[in-house]
C-alpha cells in the first residue's frame, strides 16, 4: 500500500496500528525499496515505512515509477512531503493514490493587548483591571503590558487628546509607569502585582 501525506509536520494525521519506521531512502537504491516492498515480513505482519521528502528529492520520478508495485505491497509506504507539485499529484491521482493533506492545528488567538490600552484611555478602572488579569493568565509578559500602557499615555499626550485625563495627570502617569517598571527590575516587587495595584488607583 502507498500513502502520500502533504503538509507541514505537526498537523493531524490518522493513527496507525503498527509503529511506523523511518526509512532512510537517501542511502538506498530504488531497487532495494522495490525488494522491500515485495518481501513479506518473517512474522507475516505488515510494516509501515515513512519516507520524508522522497517524491520531491532527486529520485522522485523513480519513486513514482514504483507506485504500482508499492500499492500491491503487504507493507505501507507513507511518503511525507511539505509540498508537492501538480505533475506528481496528477500522476498519483491517475494511479488511484489518495493524497492526505495535513491541516495545521489552529493556535488559540493570542490576547489583544490593545484592548487594555483602550479601556485605560477610557479610564474604565474595572475593565482595565479585568483585562490585565486576563492577559496575565494568557501568559502575556508584564513588561509588554506596562509598555502598552505607557505607549497609550504617550500617544494621548502627543495627540493632545487627554480624553478622561488631564495633561498633567497623563504626565504623572507616564512617570509612574517608568518608575514602576524600574522598581520591579530592581527587586521592588513583582511587576504583574505592581501593575494591578497601579491600574486600580488610576
Amino acid at each position: 500500500m502507498i500513502e502520500v501525506v502533504v503538509g507541514k509536520s505537526g498537523g493531524r494525521t490518522k493513527r496507525r496500528k503498527n509503529t511506523p519506521e523511518e526509512l532512510r531512502w537517501e542511502g538506498m537504491l530504488v531497487e532495494e525499496i522495490a525488494t522491500l516492498a515485495s518481501t513479506p515480513s518473517m512474522l507475516g505482519d505488515s510494516r509501515t515505512f515513512i519516507l520524508e521528502g522522497a517524491l520531491t528529492g532527486e529520485l522522485g520520478e523513480e519513486f513514482l515509477a514504483l507506485t504500482e508495485g508499492l500499492q500491491k505491497s503487504p507493507h505501507t509506504f507513507v511518503f511525507q512531503e511539505e509540498k508537492l507539485l501538480k505533475k506528481p499529484l496528477d500522476f498519483l491521482a491517475k494511479k488511484g493514490v489518495t493524497v492526505e493533506w495535513l491541516l495545521e492545528e489552529k493556535k488559540e488567538e493570542s490576547f489583544n493587548v490593545f484592548s487594555i490600552a483602550q479601556a485605560f484611555a477610557l479610564r474604565d478602572r474595572k475593565k482595565t483591571w479585568l483585562l490585565l488579569g486576563e492577559a496575565l493568565r494568557a501568559d502575556v509578559a508584564p513588561e509588554a503590558l506596562a509598555g502598552m500602557l505607557h505607549w497609550k499615555v504617550r500617544d494621548l499626550l502627543a495627540k493632545n487628546a487627554p480624553g478622561k485625563f488631564t495633561q498633567t495627570e497623563l504626565k504623572t502617569i507616564s512617570r509612574e509607569l517608568v518608575t514602576l517598571y524600574h522598581e520591579a527590575h530592581k527587586g521592588g516587587g513583582s511587576l504583574d502585582l505592581l501593575l494591578e495595584r497601579f491600574v486600580l488607583k488610576v
